[in-house]
């Protein structure tokens, strides 16, 4: 083949907008991308949390600049930063970025999709740590329907109800106690039985929760039932 016909396929290359020396240049950064990842990964592994947050923040503005905030990838990403933060301690410090990749992973594919799962996990500490109370009711109603799809354990579906109904108690949302307790109660007599110490004080809880509601037939049932020594007025 002679030069000209080198140097004319050449040029028809850069032509119809083929680069080769941009080519290059655009795999070694997908190069350094994926190194990111797998790096601030390594350091996670690792328990160097300073390391891996900023290894993952770099990750992240690049995965943001390559592609969109909502691909998968940078999801991704955006889970491992709030689990190094939470590791590290800082969620409070980090707190837009671990909501952030939780709203947007909750969005992009649902509830139960494991990406949803552990930064639903990570801004639910971040929620408490804030006392945002009412934010964290829907949280914790999440987690109850997740533990109850997966391993339902119930020792852990009881205690989420618990702190549901401290919840509701907290942001005075009194049409949610009466349900709630009775989760709680029947819950507790499941796992402990009705002769516990822990059911009788989950059936007092209950009954004063009518009284407060004013459902005296529901309470006079209950302190008949078991025979519990309290009063209504």
């Amino acid at each position: 083949m002679n030069l000209r016909v080198i140097f004319g396929s050449i040029f028809c290359l850069f032509v119809i907008g083929f680069n080769p020396i941009r080519a290059l240049t655009q795999a070694d950064s997908i190069s350094k991308f994926e190194s990111l990842i797998l790096d601030s990964e390594n350091a996670y592994k690792a328990g160097k949390w300073t390391q891996s947050i900023a290894l993952g923040e770099s990750a992240l503005k690049a995965c943001h600049l390559r592609l969109s905030v909502n691909n998968p990838r940078c999801i991704y990403i955006m889970k491992n930063n709030s689990l190094a933060y939470e590791k590290a301690g800082e969620l409070v410090e980090h707190a837009n970025e671990v909501e952030r990749a939780y709203r947007v992973a909750l969005l992009q594919f649902g509830p139960s999709h494991h990406f949803t799962v552990k930064t639903r996990e990570a801004f639910y500490q971040l929620a408490v740590k804030q006392n945002r109370y009412s934010e964290t009711i829907p949280i914790v109603i999440a987690l109850i329907h997740q533990e109850r799809t997966t391993a339902n354990d119930q020792h852990k579906i009881l205690n989420w109800f618990i702190e549901l109904y401290a919840l509701y108690k907290k942001t005075d949302q009194i049409q949610y106690e009466v349900p709630t307790l009775e989760s709680i109660a029947t819950l507790t007599k499941k796992i402990m039985g009705a002769d516990t110490e822990s059911y009788k004080q989950a059936t007092i809880a209950l009954a004063d929760c009518y009284c407060r509601q004013k459902d005296y037939t529901k309470f006079d049932i209950l302190i008949s039932r078991y025979s519990l020594d309290i009063s209504c007025g």
